[in-house]
């Protein structure tokens, strides 16, 4: 049985985002990109449409490069960008969810973060599984850190933290990618002695093709990656309020704006 893996309090998703094994010879091709859910079995990794990513020393949160290449394969699975032109909003029975495990393989001194084969859901929703096996490492050197889906177009994050961040990151209603990490293992992974960061991220992908890639941290701290430096730049530091759909997070200097980019 695989585990789980996190420190700190529940990180908040990723924000809009264009963006989070082997099929029978006879299988339709779409069952090779993606898994029917309800089969009473684990979810494989690695993905093989995604690359793993060694961890590098130095740096334990999600990787800029494992972002690029989920946002690149979800988003191209069928139905992922699906939806009406006119309403902006998906399409029963066109429009598609799916879903993805995010975990980490390996031991304390070399750790590699992964993506199972998504599991397909509906035009409104998708369930990731808990149970992962790899093709490379055994149980005990699986931790889940998080969960990866998309939304088609048109509907807010499923956090309702996300919704009320103030940035112009949501305008033209883009395609979602959701990356939430989850904290509290009681036995997280650890790489070289230090555990990893918790940051959640969302790819947002524009009417224009172009794409938004944030991540946000347990602290507040809501950073975007600049396509130009090739680094990350911190947005802000905020605190989501939790009264009201609608009220605006507080953040220590003023309304958050994405980069001029």
């Amino acid at each position: 049985m695989s585990r789980y893996s996190g420190s700190g309090p529940l990180m908040k998703r990723l924000w809009p985002l264009l963006v989070l094994m082997t099929a029978c010879a006879s299988a339709p091709a779409s069952n090779e990109r993606y898994a029917e859910p309800g089969r009473g079995e684990p979810v494989r990794g690695p993905w093989s449409e995604v690359a793993s990513f060694e961890m590098p020393t130095g740096d334990v949160t999600i990787p800029i490069d494992l972002l690029r290449d989920v946002a690149d394969a979800l988003l191209k699975l069928p139905g992922a960008k699906t939806c009406d032109a006119g309403s902006q909003r998906p399409i029963v029975g066109l429009s598609m969810e799916y879903c993805s495990t995010v975990y980490v393989a390996g031991t304390e001194d070399a750790l590699s973060w992964r993506v199972t084969k998504p599991l397909r859901g509906s035009y409104n929703g998708c369930q990731p599984s808990s149970d992962v096996t790899d093709s490379e490492h055994s149980a005990e050197q699986i931790w889940i850190v998080g969960y990866i889906h998309n939304h088609p177009c048109g509907t807010p994050p499923s956090t309702l933290d996300l919704t009320v961040w103030p940035t112009d990151a949501f305008a033209g209603k883009p395609a979602l990618a959701e990356f939430r990490m989850i904290p509290g293992n009681p036995a997280p992974a650890m790489f070289k002695g230090q555990a990893l960061l918790m940051a959640s991220a969302l790819v947002a992908e524009r009417a224009d093709g172009s794409r938004v890639f944030l991540r946000y941290f347990p602290t507040g701290e809501i950073e975007q990656w600049s396509q130009q430096e090739r680094r990350w730049r911190l947005l802000g530091t905020c605190v989501p309020t939790r009264t009201r759909y609608s009220s605006a997070p507080l953040c220590r200097d003023g309304a958050v704006q994405l980069l001029a980019e």
